[in-house]
């Protein structure tokens, strides 16, 4: 019988979930809320994910049993944390097998084939590296200041605009053009207010990914204050990567560097502008790839690599581009279970016709 993998990948803000078959087709592809909630709620929302797009492949919940399921999730850090969420996975009993690790698996799996020495970074709201040859896997824990490394990526950025726009109101820092521009994009009349809001809950501090691109668009324009932030990042992102490729012995295979995350998905390339400028050595040591394929992609991938599968990267990663993931809610999900006629993936033809 042939085998189809669940493939998942978790985050803070969002969890995709999509079946493959072995052959490399993309039977459905549903996108919910986010699953870093820890063991067992993250099992909760994605066992309700996988019914749900099991129900809009067609499949029946004996069909989805003898799935193997790859979960690549955001919290899955250190060996406790990643056997902990595959033994709540398992405890559903959903799947016929699990495997699970963190999403910058997903990432650099989209971007290097099996057996290729590659680093992985991810730079959305957090900040995570991983790396694999010679047959071994290595991984920074990507805990924050408690490990030596940056509190995020995006969420860094963001908390860091805020810092240097309250300390140019004040006069403690340098004038800095994310004053104004941070106040124009909360709708505040000083920053003082964003402390005040802060506080008091009003404003959280997710809602400050907002201020990303306003850091990005500044460093372009030549604000010296946001250039030393993202450029600050850019440096981290080239020491993880050559930190990373130094945990393996010298080698004379070429090294590919795949970057992924919301920040090198910035349209203008920005963000990997800016990582050329602060390590223009960097492509002499790595090719470097940013894959347009949504993460996912390689989760399916790592699945079908795991179940030993034919199916052509090419194909499965040209599947995800062609289509849409179905939006829903876990409410939705509870609404539709008794529905007679299942909804339909949305391909990216049905968007643009």
């Amino acid at each position: 019988m042939a085998r189809l993998v669940l493939a998942v990948d978790g985050g803070n803000s969002k969890t995709d979930v999509a079946l493959v078959n072995e052959e490399g087709a993309l039977l459905s592809w549903v996108r919910g809320p986010g699953s870093a909630l820890g063991p067992q709620r993250t099992a909760a929302v994605v066992t309700r994910l996988a019914a749900y797009a099991a129900y809009d492949a067609g499949l029946s919940p004996d069909e989805l049993a003898g799935a193997h399921a790859a979960c690549c999730l955001a919290g899955a850090d250190l060996p406790p944390q990643v056997e902990a969420l595959r033994t709540a996975l398992t405890a559903e009993r959903v799947w016929g097998s699990v495997e699970v690790c963190n999403d910058a698996w997903a990432l650099l799996r989209t971007g290097a084939a099996p057996g290729v020495p590659a680093v992985g970074v991810v730079c959305g709201a957090g900040l995570k590296c991983v790396a694999r040859a010679d047959g071994r896997r290595f991984e920074f824990p990507g805990l924050g200041w408690q490990s030596g490394d940056l509190s995020g990526a995006g969420d860094l950025l963001a908390r860091e605009a805020v810092r240097a726009a309250a300390r140019a109101e004040d006069g403690r820092g340098p004038a800095t053009a994310l004053r104004q521009a941070v106040c124009e994009r909360l709708a505040v009349t000083s920053v003082r207010e964003i402390a005040e809001r802060l506080l008091a809950r009003d404003l959280t501090e997710r809602q400050l990914s907002v201020l990303v691109p306003v850091v990005l668009f500044q460093a372009d324009e030549g604000d010296p204050v946001a250039f030393t932030l993202v450029d600050g990042l850019a440096v981290e992102v080239a020491t993880l990567a050559r930190s990373a490729r130094r945990q393996f012995a010298p080698a004379s295979a070429a090294w590919t560097l795949v970057l992924g995350g919301g920040l090198f998905r910035d349209p203008d390339g920005r963000m990997l502008t800016a990582l050329r400028a602060a390590a223009p050595g960097l492509e002499d040591e790595f090719r470097i790839a940013v894959p347009d394929t949504p993460p996912v992609a390689g989760a399916a991938l790592l699945g079908l690599d795991q179940v030993a599968a034919g199916a052509s990267a090419k194909t499965v990663c040209r599947a995800f581009r062609e289509a849409e993931p179905r939006m829903t809610t876990l409410e939705a999900i509870s609404r539709t279970a008794g529905a007679r006629e299942r909804p339909r993936m949305v391909s990216t033809q049905d968007v643009t016709s």
